[in-house]
């Protein structure tokens, strides 16, 4: 399982290293190919750095910013991953830039995955930088161990961006069992990873997933594919 992990004494510097290496790479893609694709994961880690970048100059009007994946919840709920993109990162400077939402007003996440994954398609091909996270359990993105859709998402035979997840009875998901996310070949062809850990319980699991079959961890399969791609992120 190669990987780059990257150890900071403090969480602000390890937010500041996130931040300037993010605006660094989207900066770079879009002086490369002229536009940048950032898929970015939501959680209560990245909204610091979130509002680190909000400020940053960079061309965001030439950045597209998309969603690891979604709970399938309305915009103005608690958990709401767009929500936080919008309030926290789209705001002063990076508001210029462009979202991709995940969630739409279809009923279900399967009814949305056809029409979703004609909208990330272009922006997945591949994307220049990804922000994952991990959980407790060894999941990222919208992977859960256990999940209905799991072994469809991380293979996705067919090149599709976007999968639908039923994580009930997963214990990583709470109370919000039905997602979309991102699948496999979309997550790990990014041309650059970010992987953002804070608390020494992650480099526990971290450790275990190196041990893990990727069904039962798989954050594995992330970082495996991803190898020298993915930088890691941590501080206690």
């Amino acid at each position: 399982m190669k990987r780059e992990l990257v150890r900071f004494e403090t969480r602000d510097a390890a937010l500041d290293f996130a931040a300037k290496f993010v605006a660094g790479s989207l900066d770079s893609a879009v002086a490369d190919r002229g536009r940048a694709d950032f898929m970015t994961s939501g959680g209560s880690t990245p909204g610091p750095l979130f509002d680190r970048l909000s400020g940053v100059d960079l061309p965001w009007e030439s950045v597209s910013v998309g969603l690891v994946d979604e709970r399938w919840v309305p915009l103005e709920h608690d958990f709401s991953n767009e929500a936080l993109v919008r309030t926290r990162l789209l705001t002063g400077k990076a508001g210029a830039a462009g979202l991709l939402p995940m969630k739409t007003l279809a009923a279900s996440p399967a009814d949305a995955v056809a029409d979703r994954n004609a909208a990330y398609a272009p922006h997945c091909a591949p994307i220049d930088l990804i922000l994952l996270g991990m959980g407790g359990d060894g999941h990222t993105a919208s992977w859960f161990p256990g999940s209905n859709g799991l072994e469809a998402a991380l293979a996705a035979p067919n090149g599709e961006t976007i999968a639908a997840i039923d994580a009930t009875g997963c214990p990583g998901a709470g109370s919000n069992v039905h997602r979309l996310t991102l699948t496999g070949p979309a997550v790990t062809s990014a041309r650059m990873a970010l992987m953002l850990l804070f608390g020494n319980d992650k480099l526990d699991v971290l450790e275990r997933a190196s041990k893990a079959d990727p069904l039962d961890m798989p954050v594995r399969h992330a970082i495996d594919k991803l190898g020298p791609r993915l930088t890691i992120v941590w501080a206690p």
